[in-house]
C-alpha cells in the first residue's frame, strides 16, 4: 500500500508542477490576444472548437476512460486492448474529418456562421493528431506516470504561444488560433508517441471491440452529455446574438476555467487513476480521495469567492479594459467553478472510477434538460439575462453529481463539508472583510493591497486550526524540498 501512496504523491507531484507551468503559459498567451484580437475573433473560433469537440467524442469514444479503468487479467490481454483502442480511434478520426469536410458549409449554417465551412474543415484536423496520442496519455495515468505527460504538455503550451502570438500579430486574425492550436496538438502526438514505451502494433480484435463497447456505451453516452451541457449555451449565444457576445462568453468561461483549473486539473486526473486502483479497497479508497479534497478545497474555495468579489480586478488583469461586459460572467462563473471542481468534478471521479458512467450521464442530462429552456428563454432579455440563468441553472450540476456519488462509494455530502468546513469558514470572513474594503477603495494600488490582505486573512484564520496548520507546513515543506534540490 505504501507503494501506491509513493506513486500517487509522484504523480500529484508532477500533475501539479505541469499545470502551474501550463496555466502560467495559457492565461498569458491569453492575455496578450485578447489585447490583439477583437471578440469576434475569439467568437468565430469558439464555434469551431464546439464542433470538433463534438466529433471527438467519438473519435475516441470512451476507449481512453476504459484503458485507465480496466483492470486488465494478463500483459496480453492489456496489449490487444490498447492496440484495438489505438487503431479504431484514428480510423474514426479519419472518417469523421472527411464528414466534416463533405459538410462542412451546413455544419456553418447549422450553428449560425454561414461561410466558416473551411475554417471548420481546417480546424478539424486536430481530429486524427489528438487521436493518435489519446491511448498513449492513457497509459501513462494508467500506471501513473506523468513525468511522460508533463514534458508533453508543456511542450504543448509553448509551441502555440511562439506560433499563435506571432500569427496574430502579423494579422492572419482566428487562424492564428486554429493554426496554433494544429501545431501544438501534432507536437503533443509526437512527444507522447516518442516517450511511450508501448508502440503501437498492427493487431486487431473485434471481439475484443465488441466487449470495449459494451463497456465503453455509457462512458460515451456520459461524454455526449458532458458536451452537452458545456456547449448549449455557446450554441444558443451563436444562433441568438452574434460573434462579439459568443467571444465574450467564450474567452471569459475559458480564462477563468484555467484558473480554478490549476489545482483542479493537475490533481483530478491523478485521482482517477489513484481510485481506479483502490476501487476495491473501501477504507483506502476513503482516505486517498479525502487527502486530496482537503489539498484542493484550501486553494479552490477561496479562489472561487476571491474572483467573484474582485471580478473587475480580475477581467482586466486577464483580457483588458475592452472586455468591460465580461465582469458578471467572469465572477459569476468563478463562484461556480470553485463549487463544480469539489462537488461536481471530485465526485465524477468517484463515479468513473467505480464504472458507472451512467450516473454521470444521469446527472447531465437532467442539466440539460434544465438548461436549454432557460437559457433558450432568458435569451430574449438580453446577454445578461442569459449569463446570470446559465449560472444559477448549473448550481445543481454539482449538488445531484455529489448525491449519486455517495450510491457508489459511501462518501457522504456531509463528510464531504465536514472536511472542508474550516476553509468554508476562513473564506466567508474574508469575503466580508474584502467587501468592506471595496465600499471605499475604489482602485490604485490601495485595490491590489486589499487583495493581499484577504488571502493574508484566509490563511492566518486556517493557521490558527491545527489540522490546516499540518497541512499547510506539509505543502510548505514539499516546495521548500524540491526547490533545494533544484
Amino acid at each position: 500500500m505504501s507503494n501506491i501512496n509513493e506513486r500517487v504523491g509522484s504523480a500529484a507531484k508532477w500533475s501539479i508542477f505541469t499545470e502551474i507551468i501550463v496555466k502560467i503559459i495559457s492565461p498569458i498567451t491569453n492575455m496578450i490576444l485578447a489585447r490583439i484580437l477583437v471578440p469576434e475573433e475569439f467568437g468565430v473560433v469558439a464555434t469551431v472548437t464546439m464542433i470538433v469537440s463534438f466529433a471527438d467524442i467519438f473519435t475516441d469514444a470512451g476507449f481512453q476512460k476504459y484503458v485507465v479503468q480496466h483492470q486488465f487479467k494478463t500483459k496480453e490481454d492489456e496489449d490487444v486492448s490498447t492496440c484495438v483502442a489505438f487503431w479504431t480511434n484514428i480510423s474514426a478520426s479519419l472518417l469523421l474529418w472527411f464528414f466534416i469536410f463533405i459538410f462542412s458549409n451546413q455544419l456553418a449554417e447549422m450553428v449560425g456562421n454561414p461561410g466558416l465551412g473551411s475554417v471548420i474543415y481546417i480546424g478539424a484536423a486536430i481530429l486524427p493528431l489528438t487521436s493518435f496520442s489519446s491511448i498513449q496519455t492513457a497509459l501513462f495515468r494508467k500506471h501513473l506516470d506523468f513525468r511522460g505527460i508533463s514534458y508533453a504538455r508543456i511542450a504543448v503550451k509553448i509551441v502555440p504561444l511562439v506560433v499563435t502570438i506571432p500569427l496574430a500579430l502579423m494579422g492572419f486574425s482566428y487562424w492564428a488560433l486554429i493554426v496554433g492550436n494544429i501545431v501544438g496538438e501534432l507536437c503533443n502526438a509526437v512527444l507522447l508517441t516518442c516517450l511511450s514505451s508501448w508502440k503501437p502494433r498492427f493487431v486487431y480484435s473485434f471481439d475484443k471491440l465488441k466487449e470495449m463497447i459494451v463497456f465503453c456505451g455509457w462512458t460515451l453516452l456520459e461524454t455526449v452529455s458532458a458536451w452537452m451541457v458545456s456547449n448549449i449555451g455557446i450554441f444558443i449565444i451563436g444562433r441568438t446574438f452574434n460573434d462579439y457576445y459568443l467571444g465574450v462568453y467564450k474567452t471569459s468561461t475559458t480564462m477563468v476555467s484555467q484558473i480554478t483549473s490549476i489545482i483542479s486539473a493537475a490533481t483530478i486526473s491523478v485521482l482517477f487513476s489513484a481510485l481506479s486502483r483502490l476501487q476495491d479497497d473501501r477504507e483506502q479508497y476513503k482516505q486517498i480521495y479525502y487527502k486530496f479534497l482537503r489539498y484542493i478545497g484550501l486553494f479552490v474555495v477561496p479562489l472561487g469567492a476571491g474572483i467573484f468579489v474582485y471580478r473587475d480586478v480580475v477581467t482586466n488583469i486577464l483580457l483588458g479594459s475592452q472586455w468591460k461586459e465580461a465582469y458578471l460572467l467572469i465572477g459569476f462563473w468563478g463562484f461556480i467553478l470553485s463549487e463544480s471542481v469539489i462537488f461536481h468534478d471530485m465526485s465524477g471521479t468517484i463515479t468513473l472510477s467505480k464504472g458507472e458512467p451512467k450516473l454521470l450521464f444521469a446527472n447531465n442530462m437532467i442539466q440539460a434538460i434544465l438548461m436549454v429552456p432557460a437559457l433558450y428563454f432568458s435569451a430574449r432579455y438580453g446577454f445578461t439575462a442569459l449569463v446570470i440563468t446559465s449560472c444559477i441553472v448549473r448550481i445543481q450540476l454539482p449538488i445531484v453529481q455529489t448525491f449519486f456519488a455517495q450510491m457508489v462509494s459511501g462518501i457522504k455530502v456531509l463528510d464531504i463539508f465536514s472536511e472542508i468546513k474550516s476553509y468554508i469558514i476562513a473564506t466567508a470572513v474574508m469575503v466580508i472583510m474584502a467587501l468592506v474594503m471595496r465600499s471605499f477603495i475604489h482602485g490604485g494600488i490601495l485595490l491590489y493591497l486589499s487583495i493581499f490582505v484577504c488571502i493574508v486573512a484566509y490563511f492566518g484564520m486556517l493557521w490558527l486550526q491545527k489540522d490546516s496548520r499540518d497541512m499547510i507546513t506539509n505543502i510548505l515543506n514539499i516546495a521548500k524540498a524540491r526547490i533545494l534540490r533544484k
